[in-house]
């Protein structure tokens, strides 16, 4: 657990490395910088918005520099599915803190997660990864049906020659 650190927006360079701030808005990125000193890059991790959009939590698999207003939030060893699965439980922070009542390191290191275990108490996480790939793969199969059922449908509508202009919008 560690937090970002402060880069005014007056001492933003310009670049191609996203900004991670405490906005619920774009998986949390707010700019892209250049910055490479006085700044904390991570990658590969949760980030937890301290202020602003308290409590909204994101993934990042790229590298970032962070806000001073962002908690980043790593444990070794993890994957990208892991991660994914602990994110709805972690956005239920911004139900018990708000604007007025900041989650600051203290009261982050004293949040707990009810996880799924091992038979011997250890946190599942290959379990997490496991049912995480699941929903992914769900997704990817419902919208790739869906994408290929539309180009059948408009295959149909254009009748060999069809243009498709003439084709409704949806």
């Amino acid at each position: 657990m560690q937090r970002g650190k402060r880069l005014k927006k007056a001492d933003h360079s310009e670049g191609r490395t996203p900004y991670i701030s405490a906005t619920a808005l774009n998986n949390g990125v707010d700019g892209f910088v250049g910055n490479e000193s006085g700044v904390r890059k991570f990658s590969n991790c949760l980030t937890v918005a301290n202020s602003g959009s308290v409590g909204s939590a994101f993934f990042h698999q790229y590298e970032f520099v962070a806000s001073d207003h962002v908690t980043q939030l790593k444990r070794e060893g993890l994957d990208k599915y892991a991660y994914l699965f602990m994110l709805p439980l972690i956005n239920r922070l911004s139900e018990k803190y708000s604007f007025n009542r900041e989650i600051n390191d203290n009261r982050i290191k004293r949040e707990k997660l009810i996880l799924p275990a091992t038979q011997t108490g250890e946190i599942d996480f290959t379990f997490m990864s496991s049912f995480m790939k699941e929903i992914e793969q769900d997704i990817l199969k419902t919208t790739l049906k869906t994408f290929k059922d539309r180009i059948n449908v408009n295959k149909c509508k254009m009748g060999g020659g069809g243009n498709l202009e003439t084709l409704p919008h949806s």
